[in-house]
């Protein structure tokens, strides 16, 4: 199924118009629905068939929302809320490739997934990045780049006009041993689902858009170096939908540093939640933790492409969520029947425990390991 997208008039767009997110039930007629939305004179934008969910606009002053929020067939209504990516706690200049690099980056050595190499690349594997887009020209990006959707503009290609997708992409399966860019799935399919603009920030609807979109293309992975705080019941039915599709998806724990409180959708039990560690194999001051996160992957001085054919260091939650992305693609590059539960399992049942942590860090060796040993059963 696809979504179906309406084009403003030019008098709605001189007017400043709200939106809201209208779950519908299910088996609602979605005909009735939309020709009533019409004549109540709010305006369907999208509709989102894999998750049934219809996004609406309408005027400040239109008073007929409320009574099509109260329609029979529907669950509940959202306003559009504003998530913005995870942001980096450092970052470090940008770099050309001039100097020398070591080859296979700390993180991708601390996980140990150049030692499975041999044996799993994560080649087949579907990897979306919802996310700022990325830079499918950039030479580490290039050979695994298969493209994606600009859900802000979808007439236009999916470019990143930020970096933070860039480097997200690289992080997940960059290929350029000469530019010390070399991911953890290194022949894994990345897609760039771009539904954050260049200052970072994104609508509740294009971000319900982007997930509806991974449905329908029957991606492997999704990888959410993005987080709020307040929780979204569009978000969570969303989600909900992934993982019985059998989407794995690997959300950001958050950078406030907090204790005991974890970032949405990371909070959400349907997704791997994952905090960051230093090159000492500390928890990360700036990363959240507690109730909630799953396990821990290097999120600290992490080397990446960057726009304009450079590379850079950025340091965060957002940079550890590509390191469990890319274990993800190993594992399903041995076995892409695994449905997120068992991937989930055999991430907490292989992370090797961080001192005074209950909380592991993630190792592709171990994983793919105990993937050989446990039987279809027993997970």
């Amino acid at each position: 199924m696809t979504q179906s997208w309406w084009t403003p008039s030019n008098s709605s767009r001189r007017m400043k118009r709200l939106r809201r997110i209208y779950n519908l039930k299910e088996g609602s007629q979605l005909d009735r629905y939309i020709r009533e939305m019409r004549q109540l004179g709010v305006r369907p934008v999208r509709f989102l068939a894999e998750i049934g969910i219809v996004i609406g606009e309408y005027t400040p002053d239109h008073q007929s929302e409320i009574r099509l929020g109260k329609h029979p067939d529907v669950e509940l209504v959202e306003p559009d809320l504003r998530i913005t990516i995870t942001e980096p706690y450092l970052n470090s200049n940008s770099t050309s490739f001039a100097s020398p690099y070591v080859t296979v980056p700390w993180g991708v050595q601390r996980v140990e997934a150049e030692k499975v190499w041999s044996r799993t690349k994560g080649k087949g594997i579907k990897i979306a990045v919802i996310d700022t887009g990325i830079d499918g020209e950039h030479p580490a990006i290039k050979p695994n780049f298969r493209g994606g959707v600009n859900i802000l503009s979808p007439n236009s290609t999916p470019m990143d006009y930020n970096g933070h997708g860039t480097h997200v992409a690289g992080i997940i399966s960059g290929r350029s041993s000469e530019m010390g860019i070399i991911g953890v799935a290194p022949k894994a399919s990345i897609y760039a689902v771009k539904a954050f603009n260049r200052k970072g920030s994104a609508n509740l609807s294009d971000l319900l858009t982007a997930i509806n979109w991974c449905i329908e293309n029957n991606m492997n992975i999704i990888n959410m170096s993005f987080g709020m705080e307040k929780v979204s019941e569009s978000l969570r039915h969303a989600i909900q939908v992934a993982h019985k599709k059998g989407i794995v998806m690997i959300a950001a724990s958050g950078n406030q540093g907090l204790n005991g409180r974890i970032d949405y959708p990371a909070r959400f039990p349907e997704t791997i939640a994952v905090m960051s560690i230093s090159m000492d194999n500390d928890i990360s001051a700036f990363s959240n933790r507690g109730k909630g996160v799953d396990v821990a992957a290097p999120g600290e001085k992490i080397p990446s492409a960057w726009l304009n054919q450079t590379r850079k260091e950025m340091s965060g939650t957002s940079m550890a969520v590509p390191h469990v992305s890319g274990i993800v693609a190993l594992i399903l590059g041995l076995d892409h029947t695994l449905n997120p539960e068992q991937i989930r399992y055999l991430l907490l049942r292989t992370s090797r425990r961080i001192e005074s942590e209950e909380i592991g860090l993630v190792n592709a060796v171990q994983a793919c390991k105990s993937l050989q040993k446990v039987t279809r059963r027993s997970l």
